[in-house]
């Protein structure tokens, strides 16, 4: 077997700060991986700069990179194959219109759309791109990875993007957000991407319980959000908004928890 020490190390630093929920020094890479001081800082160099490592102010912690690659993984394996009767049922039984997403740096990547001959006009097609903090299944997703990870990919946004003036604006007001999310279990959006359209989505897991893709439906919103974001309003909090039919929660749980299950 050939001999290539550069990415053999640079894997093991990899591995090693993809198996710690907190950021990891560059001395303490070099003492866990036995490997030298010089060959740790000049790969961390090279992985920064590929968007694989993230440099923090306590170390390095995992970049988007890493995530988009998982990504692409996905698009290769069973994942669509096996969700796509269940997104498709989804829709059928709801009248509404269901999606299949993954994240891909910061972005949510929609790869599967179904929709009924009733559900309404969503901008989800296959192969849009959304800021993943506006979306109920970016949402989803983030909420359940690592806080240090989440942080790495929105540290250098200066600016939050909306599309109707609502969302978060902030890292903190995202975080918030993301923690009311992970204690409900599941997402919302409520006009955020699109004025008059809410979406429910939840995560789908891999065998080694990663949030790998989220599956949302979209409806017409019952009643219009509370004005303003963040905190305080609780702008896409599930828990403020009691008016969202819990059958609709409940399909979307059941459809993520089949999917999941398929994989595993």
């Amino acid at each position: 077997m050939a001999e290539v020490p550069a990415l053999r190390r640079s894997v093991a630093i990899l591995r090693h700060l993809a198996a710690s929920n907190r950021a990891i020094s560059a001395g303490a890479l070099v003492r866990a991986l036995d490997l030298p001081r010089s060959s740790v800082y000049e790969l961390l160099a090279v992985l920064e700069e590929l968007g694989l490592v993230v440099r923090t102010e306590p170390g390095f912690v995992l970049g988007p990179g890493v995530h988009e690659l998982g990504s692409s993984y996905l698009r290769m394996n069973p994942l669509q194959r096996l969700a796509q009767p269940v997104v498709r049922q989804l829709a059928e039984d709801t009248a509404a219109t269901a999606q299949l997403a993954v994240i891909r740096g910061w972005e949510t990547v929609y790869v599967l759309k179904e929709q009924s001959l009733k559900s309404v006009a969503v901008v989800t097609a296959t192969g849009v791109r959304m800021p993943s903090y506006l979306t109920a299944t970016g949402r989803a997703i983030l909420a359940q990875l690592p806080k240090s990870e989440v942080l790495a990919m929105f540290q250098s946004e200066s600016a939050f993007v909306t599309r109707t003036g609502q969302g978060p604006t902030s890292v903190r007001q995202l975080s918030a957000l993301l923690a009311q999310t992970r204690r409900a279990g599941w997402a919302i959006e409520h006009g955020e991407v699109t004025p008059g359209i809410a979406t429910l989505a939840a995560p789908v897991y891999d065998v080694l319980s990663r949030p790998i893709a989220a599956i949302g439906l979209s409806v017409p919103a019952p009643e219009a959000p509370s004005a303003g974001t963040g905190e305080a309003s609780g702008a896409g909090d599930a828990t403020a908004t009691p008016e969202m039919p819990d059958d609709l929660v409940d399909r979307v749980l059941a459809a993520a928890a089949e999917v999941t299950a398929k994989l595993r």
